[in-house]
């Protein structure tokens, strides 16, 4: 029996005291202690960044194999690890701190790999759709300060657009806000964002 696959993500450039590692490593825990039936996937794309785009990346990507030098194989070769990786998880959790704004450029990083068209999405003469099948994604936010709600989220409408465009509509957002606001704010934050888990996960 092939047990489903729980596939979490960590982008903090803080690899020790990030509050998103910690909270999306404890919904993790959680999910995993009440659905025993999932094995977990852990990739660090802070710790173990993934390349830019770059011109040989893009080459890589539009051309046909047989075209491809040593070097755009092993781009292909890599893509097409993680396309098959975030296409086998049944739920996927984000840990995502807030950096001027918008999320880490490793996440972006990673983004423009899984993001593949005849993959993950496909052009047609109505537009692009999403080829992935629903399922949830979770998404951890750690935030200095108070953004859910207004223009200076350039985080959740982002991501929630992104991962509808390739055809994922079950997306979550737990935000962790006011962290840098004071002990009193940073405290209700991370006890907000801990009960949101709570409910997510149950």
């Amino acid at each position: 029996m092939n047990r489903k696959k729980l596939l979490h993500i960590d982008s903090s450039a803080r690899l020790e005291g990030s509050d998103s590692r910690r909270l999306s490593q404890q919904f993790v825990q959680q999910w995993i202690a009440t659905h025993a039936d999932y094995q977990v996937i852990e990739r660090d794309i802070a710790s173990k960044p993934l390349p830019h785009l770059d011109q040989t990346m893009l080459a890589a990507m539009m051309s046909p194999i047989e075209q491809h030098t040593p070097e755009m194989a092993e781009i292909a070769s890599r893509i097409n690890l993680l396309v098959d990786e975030f296409l086998a998880a049944d739920v996927i959790v984000l840990g995502v701190p807030m950096y001027n704004l918008g999320i880490p450029s490793t996440l972006k990083a990673y983004i423009d790999h899984i993001v593949m068209a005849g993959k993950t999405f496909a052009y047609t003469d109505k537009g692009a759709v999403g080829l992935v099948h629903d399922r949830p994604v979770y998404i951890i936010t750690a935030r200095g300060g108070i953004h859910a709600g207004t223009a200076s989220d350039q985080q959740a409408p982002y991501l929630k657009t992104l991962f509808n465009f390739v055809g994922i509509e079950d997306v979550n957002f737990i935000h962790s806000e006011g962290l840098n606001m004071g002990e009193e704010i940073r405290a209700k934050g991370i006890q907000q964002a801990q009960q949101d888990i709570v409910r997510s996960v149950a």
